[in-house]
């Protein structure tokens, strides 16, 4: 396990992230995922839907269509999916700007846009 330093918002910096009052198992878990490989998926996925932007469930919705690619599943659980927004958000490669659309379960979801001038 990788040397962790803990951020003042109770969370581990590393690069995989589980909370300080996480067990075990969760930190584990999180020194275990391939946090770049799981950005690359979700910016993918964010870069498909073009200047509309996506929220989560086009996101969710579009894997599928990328693990045609190479003929390899990608293998990803949803919720390893949401922490990436942020992720992605921090490092200028998507942005939010407020925009929201309904969701499949009528809830309304923040639209992410890939950050074109970033890439």
């Amino acid at each position: 396990m990788s040397t962790i330093s803990r951020s003042k918002k109770d969370q581990m910096v590393s690069e995989a992230l589980a909370r300080t009052h996480d067990p075990k198992t969760s930190w584990e878990a999180a020194d275990q995922v391939n946090t770049n490989r799981l950005e690359k998926i979700v910016l993918d996925c964010i870069k498909a839907h073009g200047n509309n932007g996506a929220i989560h469930d086009d996101v969710w919705n579009t894997l599928p269509q990328l693990s045609g690619k190479g003929g390899r599943s990608l293998n990803v659980r949803e919720g390893s999916i949401t922490p990436r927004y942020a992720q992605l958000e921090k490092k200028g490669l998507i942005y939010r700007d407020g925009t929201t659309r309904k969701g499949g379960m009528g809830r309304s979801q923040l639209v992410m846009y890939f950050n074109e001038k970033k890439s």
